[in-house]
Formats: structure tokens, C-alpha cells, sequence
């Protein structure tokens, strides 16, 4: 271990040496616990009571089946946030609950296809393509607008957090980039912001032109269809080689939307270099690209930055923290509560 100036190094080989952080076995507190039963109360509710047809799964069955539904997912979004808080790594936790919502929501698609189409948001089929959510209204020049309503109300609520713990396609990007080991290797910072806001531009761009040119449903099915193959086909490519999450950081015009759009969001991740110790622990953490060494000497994440919260975990020093509003005082309690309650009304209410 050495010194430079006020702040001490720590070598690589050392990290491993260095007793982790025992976030988890902090006092239990009772305040973020019940913010995860009152975001899916307060939301879920006035569903149950007022929409019709009924909205939530339960209830299209059986009458009284959405108030079982919804106790159950009470208890879901309680002992979920118990474990991430007190019990488990939100690193660990976060990859399992993602893909256990896009795993219900890929089922819930492909039941309303081959069993009932009570399992399907409208009884029509939507291909599951997120460009989609804004490419689709542009398109038809109106229409449904479910999905870029939940969008739009998700990032008012958590900011950027859509990117990494509620998009039903980001989450295989996620699988994808966690593969392999060690430090992820993405492509230069330029190249990227260039090329997805190009994406999100031609994405407008394209959507608008056949809707002008009046192509027909099928060719623009066919078209979007592609599109998503491509997407997969850049997991498996790009995010699964090179340990970063390329689909959703570069190629993703919906990850594009919620990085601009979230710059208005009030939370940041913040460096404390008072007591960083510069092993660069974090940088191997973020699949997001947004804690590269000048992000660190800044003391802020990047641009890219979702909100996943890995990187507190694998900071050893806990000089990394959440920002609200610039205060840091229970911040990623009450902010990682919230994020859950909502993956649960997701739960509920995300289908095509």
C-alpha cells in the first residue's frame, strides 16, 4: 500500500485482502420496507377498483382473483426488499429478480398466443420489440399508448432505473455482459453516445416515413421483427464477449430516451475522495460503462450511468453512495424500495 498525496492506493492484488463492507447487517429499518408495500398498494389498487376489463392477470380468471394477486405480490415486494437491504448483494439480487420479470413476461406472451389471449394486455399481438413503444405511436400515428405511458411515468419515479431493473429485453443484456469475468472492455465513450442518439433519431426518422408512405402492417412487422433479432444477435456478439452492455448503452433507442431524459431525474451516484482508495473495484463492477477512471476523478458516475447500484457493493471503502437531491442520508434504502415496488406493479401490469 502506498500514498499519493492524501489519498492511499491500494494495489489490485490487495482488494481481495480488504474486509468487504457489512452493509447488510445494518439495524433493520422499517421505513424503506414499508415504501416497498405502499408503491404497489397505491398503484395496484385503483386498478383492481376502477379499470375494466380488468388489467391485473388474477382477476381475468376468476372474480376476486386480482385481490389474492395483489397480496401476494405485497409479500413478494416486502421480502424482496429485505433481502437486497439486509441478507443479499444488489448485484447478486438484481440480475434474478430482472430476469424473473422478463421470464414472466415472455410467458405471458407466449401463452396469449397459444392458450388464451386473456394473458395478452389487449388480445392483440404486439411484438415485443422496445423500439416499439415509441416507434409504434409514430407509426399508426396514434393509437395505444399503454407502454409509453408506463415509460414515461417509470422514469418520472426512478429516473434511469428502467435500464436496469424494469426493460424485459435489457435484462438478457444484463445475462449476457455478466458472462464474463474481470473487467469489462467497451468501446470509446464518443463512438457511443454518437451512435445510439443516431439510432433514436433514425428510429423517429424511420417510423414517421412509413407511416407517410402508408407501408403496410405486415412489412413494418417484418421490419421490427428484424430489428430484434438484431438486438439479440448484439447480446451474444458484443455484450457477451466484451463483459459490457452494448445493446442497451449503445445500440437501444429506448436507452437512448431514458439517458436524456433522466438527466432531469434529482439522483446521482457520488465518489467520496475523501475516503476513495482508487482500487478501481467499481469500474469492474458497472456494465454500464459509467465508471471509467475519469469518472472516478471526477467523483461522480458518467453518463451512462442507470441507477443499478452494483457499484456500491464492490466499493470496499463505501465511498460510493446515492445523491437525492444532494443529501445522501438513506438515499439507496428508500430509492432501491421504490424501485422494487414498482418491478412489482410491473409484475402485475407489464404485458403486451
Amino acid at each position: 500500500m502506498r500514498e499519493i498525496g492524501t489519498v492511499k492506493l491500494i494495489q489490485p492484488q490487495l482488494i481481495n485482502q480488504i474486509k468487504p463492507n457489512k452493509k447488510n447487517q445494518d439495524k433493520v429499518k422499517v421505513g424503506p420496507l414499508l415504501v416497498s408495500i405502499l408503491v404497489p398498494l397505491l398503484l395496484l389498487l385503483p386498478v383492481q377498483i376502477n379499470v375494466k376489463p380488468p388489467m391485473i392477470l388474477a382477476e381475468r380468471f376468476w372474480h376476486g382473483g386480482g385481490w389474492v394477486e395483489i397480496f401476494a405480490l405485497e409479500i413478494y415486494s416486502v421480502v424482496l426488499t429485505y433481502l437486497i437491504l439486509y441478507k443479499e448483494k444488489i448485484k447478486k439480487m438484481r440480475l434474478r429478480y430482472w430476469l424473473f420479470f422478463s421470464v414472466i413476461f415472455f410467458l405471458q406472451f407466449f401463452l396469449g398466443i397459444l392458450v388464451n389471449e386473456k394473458f395478452l394486455m389487449s388480445g392483440k399481438l404486439h411484438l415485443p420489440v422496445p423500439a416499439l413503444i415509441v416507434a409504434g405511436p409514430i407509426y399508426r400515428g396514434g393509437g395505444p399508448l399503454f407502454m409509453l405511458i408506463l415509460l414515461l411515468s417509470t422514469i418520472a419515479i426512478l429516473g434511469p432505473a428502467w435500464c436496469s431493473h424494469l426493460c424485459y429485453i435489457g435484462a438478457w443484456d444484463g445475462f449476457a455482459s455478466s458472462r464474463k469475468k474481470g473487467r469489462p472492455r467497451p468501446f470509446s465513450r464518443r463512438f457511443a453516445i454518437t451512435f445510439r442518439y443516431l439510432m433514436l433519431v433514425s428510429v423517429f426518422i424511420v417510423a414517421f416515413v412509413m407511416n407517410r408512405l402508408g407501408v403496410k402492417a405486415l412489412t413494418a412487422t417484418l421490419f421490427a421483427a428484424m430489428f430484434g433479432l438484431v438486438e439479440l444477435a448484439l447480446m451474444y456478439l458484443i455484450s457477451w464477449r466484451l463483459g459490457y452492455m452494448f445493446h442497451c448503452t449503445t445500440f437501444c433507442p429506448i436507452g437512448s430516451l431514458v439517458t436524456l431524459l433522466s438527466k432531469f431525474y434529482p439522483a446521482r451516484i457520488r465518489i467520496d475522495h475523501s475516503t476513495c482508495t482508487l482500487c478501481n473495484a467499481c469500474t469492474v463492477s458497472c456494465r454500464y460503462d459509467a465508471l471509467r477512471a475519469e469518472d472516478i476523478k471526477k467523483g461522480k458516475a458518467g453518463w451512462n450511468c442507470t441507477l443499478c447500484g452494483d457499484c456500491l457493493d464492490s466499493c470496499h471503502a463505501d465511498s460510493i453512495y446515492l445523491s437525492f437531491f444532494g443529501s445522501k442520508k438513506n438515499a439507496w434504502p428508500y430509492y432501491i424500495a421504490t424501485v422494487i415496488g414498482v418491478h412489482t406493479v410491473f409484475l402485475a401490469l407489464a404485458r403486451l
